[in-house]
């Protein structure tokens, strides 16, 4: 069940009523999964902290309870922090889910869980590969509003489509080479593959071929060393990987001796991402910025040399890579337990590895999808769709690691029967509780939006949970349509609402029924916020 929630949380779009048809729907999903899988834990907790299951349990604990206390120590606006910003939705209660997913697939994982999760990854790739055919055709039924290649499958962005693209054609690979699958599922894997990698080429994101890269250089290491004919050559093989690996990333970073091949101009701004974001790591040490709170911190963390390019002035709410993202977040305590994990994860397929002595298609597609995830995470944004295979993957790895060491008192079942519906069902109404307010403003923005009623859409931007971006949004409507009576009063909730957010106060300075101390106010505020902008004076 928390398996198929995990597929159906990757591929999750509601474009015919959402305003974002991408992030909202999977944050609702993975909430419900994941508060269900942290009711399975509460009434398991006692059982797991006394098994070997204790260290992943313990750190999983840690993370969500430093998190927490980040939530409110932080100048995180609350809501935001909790839910997320918008177009992210990655804030307290996604990692909550995702830690909770993790934990329970870690106590549960058995081989049978791997070959079905590999399987679950094949099918949400056919999934979002087969809509990236119709986009490629140019015949895709919806309307979507997107600045990016019109090859995104259900992720709303080439990079993210491409990189599971990815992730989903090396599972294929490795699950065509395990004879325990009937014929057709095989082939029907094998077949995935080209698919896939028309997909990645036709997305124009070179992310998904990297990606897809990483992925089989470690399945076909685990696929050599298995092999009695091919044992040998192991040792070089991995010699080989590693020097391939250098060489790629000398290229991307134009270190190279030769003419770079790789380079794109948007490594010159995931550096300046990078730059911003462990800047407000070692400015905020401890506690960092708050769950999702790159966003509203970029323009002040971001060096000179940042702002003084051209096109700077456009925002972003991510470092584009995870580890910052973390770091940013919740400072080093935070992102120390997430290395930690990622520790555990290593040590656990290590140990595997050195236990297994025979091919293992099932663990072989999930540590090559693991590595092939957590080299996405290295240079791209922690996407829902995209985080909740890396979480449940980690939990697999681990927990299979546990689960078939030799002492039995390692092994953990959930007791069957109606105690478990009690935590299932309380989870799940909890997440609905939390979730569809989301889900409901989202859409109601939507609908208001298209219906031009002024008083529905004023109405819109004040459910719960708010949004400052729905804020300021509105209030540009209203003020380029002449109705700045009604525009700056939304202005001004959205600087109330959150002061820490650059746009809301830009919106407010351009409100032509702004008085001058507000005019000077929010100029004053802007150029603390972003002190580098050479557009301020």
């Amino acid at each position: 069940m928390l398996l198929a929630g995990t597929a159906i949380t990757s591929v999750a779009v509601t474009p015919f009523f959402s305003y974002d048809p991408i992030n909202v729907p999977r944050f609702l999903t993975l909430l419900v999964i994941g508060l269900a899988s942290l009711g399975l834990l509460i009434v398991s907790y006692g059982r797991l902290i006394k098994s070997d299951h204790r260290l992943l349990l313990l750190v999983s604990t840690l993370f969500i309870i430093w998190l927490g206390i980040v939530l409110f120590a932080s100048k995180i606006n609350l809501a935001e922090g909790l839910f997320g910003v918008t177009g992210r939705q990655t804030g307290f209660l996604t990692y909550l889910a995702l830690i909770a997913l993790m934990a329970i697939t870690a106590a549960l994982s058995s081989n049978r869980d791997l070959v079905t999760a590999s399987k679950l990854l094949i099918i949400s790739g056919w999934a979002s590969g087969l809509y990236g055919l119709i986009q490629i055709e140019d015949a895709d039924p919806f309307d979507w509003i997107n600045p990016y290649s019109p090859v995104f499958g259900l992720f709303g962005n080439p990079n993210f489509h491409a990189s599971f693209m990815g992730i989903c054609a090396v599972v294929a690979l490795v699950i065509f080479f395990d004879a325990a699958q009937t014929k057709r599922f095989r082939w029907m894997s094998l077949i995935f593959v080209p698919v896939a990698v028309l997909n990645i080429y036709e997305s124009k994101s070179q992310q998904g071929f990297l990606v897809l890269m990483a992925g089989i250089f470690v399945f076909l290491y685990l696929y050599i060393r298995n092999n009695p004919r091919f044992s040998k050559l192991s040792v070089p093989y991995l010699i080989l990987t590693v020097i391939s690996f250098v060489a790629v990333v000398l290229d991307i970073l134009q270190k190279s001796p030769w003419k770079s091949l790789l380079y794109k101009e948007s490594v010159t701004f995931r550096g300046d991402f990078w730059r911003a974001g462990w800047k407000m790591t070692t400015d905020n040490p401890i506690f960092g910025v708050g769950p999702d709170g790159y966003r509203d911190q970029y323009r002040f963390s971001r060096d000179l040399v940042t702002a003084m390019r051209p096109g700077s002035d456009v925002q972003t709410d991510s470092a584009h890579n995870v580890f910052l993202d973390l770091s940013a977040s919740g400072g080093l305590v935070l992102l120390a337990l997430y290395i930690l994990i990622i520790a555990l994860v290593l040590k656990s397929a290590y140990k595997i590895v050195k236990r297994e002595k025979v091919f293992n298609p099932g663990f072989t597609a999930v540590i090559a999808a693991w590595v092939a995830y957590t080299a996405q995470s290295v240079i791209s944004i922690n996407q829902i769709g995209l985080a909740v295979w890396g979480w449940v993957l980690s939990g697999l790895i681990i927990g299979y690691e546990i689960n078939t060491r030799e002492s039995t008192k390692n092994s953990f079942a959930l007791k069957s029967g109606s105690n478990l519906v009690v935590p299932i069902l309380a989870g799940s109404v909890v997440a609905l509780s939390l979730g569809m307010p989301l889900m409901v403003a989202d859409a109601t923005f939507r609908s208001t939006i298209k219906s031009g009623e002024v008083i529905k859409i004023e109405s819109s931007v004040r459910q719960w949970p708010k949004s400052v971006i729905r804020m300021t949004t509105v209030a540009q409507i209203l003020r380029e349509g002449n109705l700045s009576d009604r525009s700056i009063v939304i202005a001004r909730e959205a600087v109330a609402f959150n002061p820490m957010n650059y746009e809301a106060w830009r919106e407010l300075s351009l409100q032509p029924n702004a008085s001058e101390s507000e005019r000077n106010e929010a100029l004053e505020t802007m150029k603390k916020l972003d002190p580098f902008n050479p557009n301020l004076k």
